[in-house]
């Protein structure tokens, strides 16, 4: 990850709206029962807060800590009054035009005036707070630009990996390459916090997601795979389950993804 020129507010709302913010793979909401979020119960979330937090920050600032040297941070009035703190970090790909913003935590702070951040001290708080009609159309209006989006989200897939820790970012990097060489024009995207792959006008056949001891390879199609993969809830959801000890079988894998891509079984 590197970036080359000074980010602010306004750059982060244009990657928001622009489709190009995703939540990394091991994204943290800080529920602090202090502060009051738009569901007290599920805490902060990422629609619900982060999305409309990043298109209203006040304050932008690089990371000062050694274990994030490409990090950067952001602070948002939230509209019940509390304020928000976004960690994120921009993915630059080589022949990528632009970055992709990766949220990795959002948190809460309290304070009508000012905030005492860990990292940062006291921080001034400016004094508009945006209503609560404000924050939901900052939501829509990102939700709506992301409907309209057609672009291919390959730098979004390929953040999404980048951000995987170790062995993990390993098994999504053969699964990757194995649909690249099996289906050349694959088209992907990063949907409900997963990568997600493609072929266009027909559907979406496959996807892949970590969690904190396997990933799961899916398989999205409207028959059964030959051979069957181990484990799924029907055609539309056949997936291989992969620990670190376990060795993906690309043969296998390239089988099941040719099949897939054959015969797409979901069309959003």
């Amino acid at each position: 990850m590197n970036v080359s020129n000074p980010l602010t507010p306004q750059r982060v709302s244009e990657l928001v709206m622009t489709n190009r913010a995703i939540r990394a793979p091991y994204y943290h909401a800080d529920h602090d029962e202090g502060v009051r979020f738009t569901d007290l119960e599920k805490g902060l979330q990422w629609g619900a807060d982060a999305i409309p937090a990043l298109q209203g920050l006040f304050r932008v600032e690089q990371d000062p800590r050694d274990d994030y040297p490409d990090g950067w941070v952001g602070f948002a009035r939230h509209w019940r009054g509390a304020t928000l703190r976004l960690d994120f970090d921009l993915f630059s790909g080589f022949e990528e035009p632009d970055s992709i913003l990766v949220v990795t935590a959002i948190s809460g702070r309290e304070g009508k005036e000012s905030i005492v951040d860990e990292d940062f001290g006291e921080i001034e708080l400016v004094d508009k707070v945006p209503t609560e009609e404000e924050w939901d159309e900052w939501s829509r209006r990102y939700q709506a630009a992301r409907r309209k989006d057609d672009t291919d989200g390959s730098a979004a897939v390929k953040a999404y990996i980048a951000a995987l820790p170790g062995w993990k970012r390993e098994v999504a990097t053969q699964f990757d390459e194995i649909i690249q060489d099996e289906v050349p024009q694959v088209r992907r995207a990063v949907k409900y916090h997963q990568p997600f792959y493609s072929v266009e006008d027909q559907g979406w056949f496959a996807s892949f997601i970590a969690f904190s001891k396997h990933v799961k390879l899916t398989f999205v199609c409207e028959s059964y795979l030959e051979p069957e993969p181990p484990s799924g809830t029907g055609p539309d959801r056949q997936a291989l389950d992969l620990k670190k000890t376990d060795t993906l079988d690309e043969k296998q894998i390239a089988s099941w993804v040719r099949q897939a891509a054959d015969n797409p079984g979901m069309g959003w």
